[in-house]
């Protein structure tokens, strides 16, 4: 089975299982794509291993998942099936696909992300959204990092990953006339 097949079926079972979701492809979450990320109370990573695929690269991305996502899985396909648990850390989950079944292999557990790496992938237009609705000032003409950090110094973590989620799962891709894929 290739990435994409797996993508397809997971992102059918995710929408079924879920009543609020939005979903992301392709996600760049700093030095490291995404292959698929939801956002519901809580930003997940799913990292995608189909048959062809190798594991060379999932050390890399294993690191930057761990400082964006709250909850990591990787996402593999009958090849991999015996080798994920020994390749992810133990706080990943792992969902296997066979055929069209999903399997739930182990969940993931909370992980400690960067608040500023989440705050990083907001617009500047939601990142003013976010300061209007805690009272803080605009910094109108600042640089976006200068918002950013000014937001991590003032604002508790469960709070700014409760606005991160909320803009992502309320983004309007019309703003800018831009696809939302």
């Amino acid at each position: 089975m290739n990435a994409q097949e797996i993508k397809n079926i997971l992102i059918a079972y995710l929408k079924a299982t879920s009543h609020e979701i939005r979903i992301y492809q392709e996600k760049s979450i700093g030095d490291a794509v995404c292959d698929l990320m939801t956002v519901t109370d809580c930003l997940t990573g799913y990292e995608i291993k189909s048959d062809l695929d190798t594991y060379q690269r999932l050390c890399h991305q294993i690191k930057a998942y761990d400082l964006f996502f709250e909850q990591n899985y990787i996402v593999v396909g009958e090849r991999h099936l015996n080798s994920a648990a020994r390749r992810v850390p133990g706080h990943w989950g792992i969902i296997t696909i066979q055929s069209d079944h999903v399997i739930v292999n182990r969940a993931a557990r909370a992980g400690n992300p960067s608040c500023a790496r989440q705050l990083a992938v907001l617009w500047k237009l939601e990142l003013t959204n976010l300061l209007t609705k805690t009272s803080l000032p605009l910094y109108t003409y600042k640089s976006k990092q200068y918002i950013i950090d000014r937001i991590v110094e003032r604002l508790d973590e469960a709070e700014i990953k409760r606005h991160v989620a909320y803009e992502l799962m309320h983004r309007d891709y019309a703003l800018f006339d831009a696809k939302d894929s």
